[in-house]
């Protein structure tokens, strides 16, 4: 089954070839393929918006080192990228005639996994840089069912492209680490050489029956107390090495650093690592990578109670009434976790916003205005170009002389990140949003970790439930993510629209109008100029709607 609309044998892409920003298309322009034929079981969709994401940049950036490619060779077997896509369905397979008709709109779940393995849209799987595309039995009968979510037809196609990154942010306050041992899983209890201390598993290890434990460094009578305890008997291994990984770990009064920092990295994806007893006041090595593509969660107690670490400062959602730091808070990705701080019901007190950019936290106070007015927050900027490193971090340190209850962290930079969880309070909580690759460490406080209560929080995309989740906001107005809309243009200046991403051109996002391909890229401050009329169609604050959407695929549609 197919639209009334012809479609027509060729259209425009922007395969990837390899690793780098000239590796996609050919010469600096997108490629004239065939549009693809869908099976029996597939929908052939029409690619209405994409769009842009620094995640797109690292792609192309890695090529097939990618983790999400699967090509071996992208070379001879390219992806087209582009997750962030809004497609409405222009062919059905026959297969699928009772479930899908020709016009329906979709967004669609980037996250895509096929009996736990990762096919990711745009990835693994030929995305929405591209003018059509088929989506399979992978994305329409996957892990979580359907990976394709309708938008209703009052929501313009740009604002749709947002709903995306808008999940990641909204997914990033709703992490759940474990409060409980992992059940049947896999443990590791470690000791400090030669130690002669003596541990109780505690009721909550025992309740979750690990199939197996391994004990380094612990003394006769602390390994016989604990398998009378576990009633297991324990694999005691000499030392650690790199095929050794466990769902709990349980690092006890090791004061060897260097021991403590590579217990720390024996983990399984989801792994909760605890430091039990007395740590000192010092920075160790974390892989603060992992703790947002791996959901590692460190944790501690003092003690001789494995048990006890566990239930201390587990959340994710900022303190009500507390005090806020986000660094990198004015930037394309971080404007929306500020908007949602000042927004949330339960908003912090106090927001400090740092920036690099002085035209971004304009424009992220400006829209914020009546909001943080109307809530009473107090509201600060901070950028620190121009100022010395000295002279910044008295700035912070006076907004939060006892440091802070939340520190979003939007920079993907070390160094940045370091500096950071020095300001971070007793059960202060740090969301690492900003994607630091796994295996990159920094430092962070051990004994504020082992006694203090800070925890360090992250996550990599989102779920179906939570694109649901954020879709159902925008569409009952209880979100309004047109407010990340910052740059428009079609599928010729899809380039162009990357390196501004790179170099933070734009206070917010840039959407690309794939069968649009002479619409230039445009600031939306500058959106009059695409078209007579359009400053008409723009909602009483000045918003992007539907009208002016209608007008711009009228004028650039080709």
């Amino acid at each position: 089954m197919s639209c009334n609309c012809k479609l027509p044998d060729k259209m425009l892409a922007w395969p990837l070839f390899g690793a780098g920003m000239d590796k996609l298309g050919k010469d600096d322009k997108p490629c004239e393929i065939p549009v693809p034929v869908n099976s029996d079981d597939e929908l052939l969709v029409r690619i209405d918006a994409i769009g842009l994401c620094f995640s797109d940049v690292k792609l192309i950036r890695a090529g097939e080192e990618h983790p999400r490619v699967i090509s071996k060779d992208l070379s001879t077997d390219p992806v087209i990228p582009g997750h962030e896509a809004v497609m409405t369905v222009v062919k059905v397979g026959k297969n699928l005639e009772h479930k899908f008709n020709c016009g329906q709109r979709f967004i669609i779940q980037a996250d895509i996994y096929i009996n736990g393995k990762g096919f990711a849209y745009g990835y693994a799987i030929n995305g929405g840089m591209a003018q059509y595309s088929l989506i399979d039995q992978r994305v329409l009968n996957g892990d979580e069912g359907c990976y394709l979510l309708p938008v209703k037809d009052d929501t313009p196609s740009a604002v749709a492209a947002l709903m995306e990154p808008w999940t990641c942010v909204q997914a990033s306050y709703m992490i759940e680490n474990r409060t409980v041992p992992k059940q049947n899983g896999s443990v590791l209890i470690a000791a400090e050489p030669g130690s002669r201390k003596i541990y109780a598993a505690g009721e909550l290890l025992k309740k979750s029956c690990p199939s197996k434990v391994c004990a380094l460094n612990l003394s006769s009578g602390a390994l016989d107390a604990l398998e009378a305890e576990l009633n297991i008997k324990a694999d005691v291994i000499k030392t650690i090495t790199d095929d050794l990984k466990f769902d709990d770990i349980f690092i006890c009064d090791v004061s060897d650093q260097k021991l403590g920092e590579k217990l720390a990295k024996a983990c399984n994806r989801g792994a909760v690592i605890s430091f039990i007893g007395d740590y000192p006041d010092d920075a160790w090595s974390f892989d603060v990578g992992s703790i947002h593509y791996e959901g590692w969660f460190y944790q501690g107690a003092k003690g001789e109670v494995l048990s006890a670490a566990y239930g201390r400062n587990v959340r994710s959602e900022l303190k009500k009434g507390g005090v806020c730091w986000l660094p990198g808070g004015a930037g394309a990705m971080g404007q929306m976790h500020t908007q949602m701080a000042v927004e949330s019901e339960n908003c912090p007190k106090r927001i400090l916003v740092s920036d690099m950019d002085d035209a971004r936290i304009e424009n992220v106070r400006s829209q914020l205005a009546g909001k943080i007015q109307e809530k009473g927050i107090e509201f600060v900027t901070l950028n620190p170009t121009g100022m010395s490193p000295e002279k910044f971090e008295k700035a912070i340190a006076d907004f939060a002389p006892e440091g802070f209850d939340d520190i979003i962290m939007l920079v993907p930079v070390i160094p940045v990140l370091n500096g950071s969880a020095k300001f971070l309070k007793d059960d202060g909580l740090m969301n690492i949003f900003a994607g630091i690759p796994a295996g990159k460490e920094g430092e962070l406080n051990v004994n504020g970790i082992a006694s203090r209560g800070m925890r360090f929080i992250g996550s990599s995309g989102s779920k179906t439930a939570h694109l649901r989740h954020t879709l159902d906001l925008a569409e009952k107005g209880l979100l309004k993510p047109v407010t990340a809309l910052a740059a428009l243009g079609g599928m010729n200046a899809l380039k162009e629209g990357l390196d501004a991403v790179i170099n933070a051109k734009f206070p917010g996002k840039t959407v690309i109008f794939p069968n649009c391909p002479e619409m230039p890229l445009t600031p939306v401050k500058d959106i009059s100029k695409l078209a007579p009329g359009i400053d008409a169609t723009l909602d009483e604050n000045g918003f992007y709607t539907n009208d002016t959407e209608r007008q711009l695929l009228e004028a650039y549609t080709r």
